[in-house]
């Protein structure tokens, strides 16, 4: 065998080996994209099924607001459950857009900060949530049994005065007590094992609400991690 038939075959094993190194590299990130955008589909159906509830409850907020705005405590009812709703609605729209912009084809640090951007929202919209959580319950029950509290508190106030307290003053301890919660999760201190499992589950939290984010964004780190391998062999 002559130099040129040694070079020619040298050649040949070369690019074969290429062809499979590049096969092994599009297998691994077509299998790690499809884990991405699994968890991606999983944060989309809880944004729509929560975006829909948010729409129910407008949509009947409106019908006993406009059946019954001549009862004071419903029209005030209403009208705030309705600034909360379209508050809601939109932080949801927001989760939307931000989802429609990931993007396989993107570069990866492109779609590490989208989908940073994307869990700050998620964040937000679950602890505003959380801190009018009270304020939402009583305005549902107000909404839903459409009651009229001109005529109701004075009658409880005779008979059971004491409900009316401790209602009321839960109302009142639970704002400074919900930021108490928020702070505890966030604080840099070390948590003992039931606050630290409370933190976990919460889903007030980077690791309880982005689970599925952070999954998506483990795989893409593998991506990267595996490309710059290739590219140093």
């Amino acid at each position: 065998m002559n130099l040129q038939d040694l070079q020619k075959d040298w050649g040949n094993q070369y690019d074969k080996q290429g062809t499979e190194n590049n096969l092994v590299v599009k297998l691994f990130k077509e299998s790690r994209q499809s884990k991405i955008n699994a968890n991606l589909r999983k944060i989309t159906a809880y944004s729509i099924l929560f975006t829909l509830f948010n729409i129910f409850v407008n949509s009947y907020t409106w019908y006993i607001l406009v059946r019954n705005f001549d009862n004071l405590s419903l029209r005030y009812a209403g009208i705030v459950m309705l600034v909360l709703s379209y508050i809601v609605i939109f932080m949801n729209a927001l989760q939307f857009e931000s989802i429609t912009k990931i993007n396989n084809s993107k570069p990866i640090v492109k779609l590490q900060k989208r989908i940073g951007k994307l869990k700050i929202q998620r964040i937000k919209h679950n602890r505003f949530i959380f801190i009018l959580s009270n304020l939402y319950f009583w305005l549902m029950v107000v909404l839903v049994f459409q009651l009229d509290l001109l005529i109701l508190i004075p009658e409880i106030w005779k008979n059971a005065a004491s409900v009316i307290v401790v209602n009321v003053g839960f109302m009142v301890i639970w704002f400074p007590l919900a930021f108490w919660f928020l702070n505890k999760y966030d604080s840099k201190e070390q948590l003992s094992k039931f606050w630290q499992k409370m933190k976990n589950e919460s889903f007030l939290t980077d690791k309880s609400v982005n689970f599925s984010l952070n999954k998506a964004l483990s795989y893409m780190h593998e991506i990267e991690v595996f490309e710059k391998d290739e590219i140093g062999k």
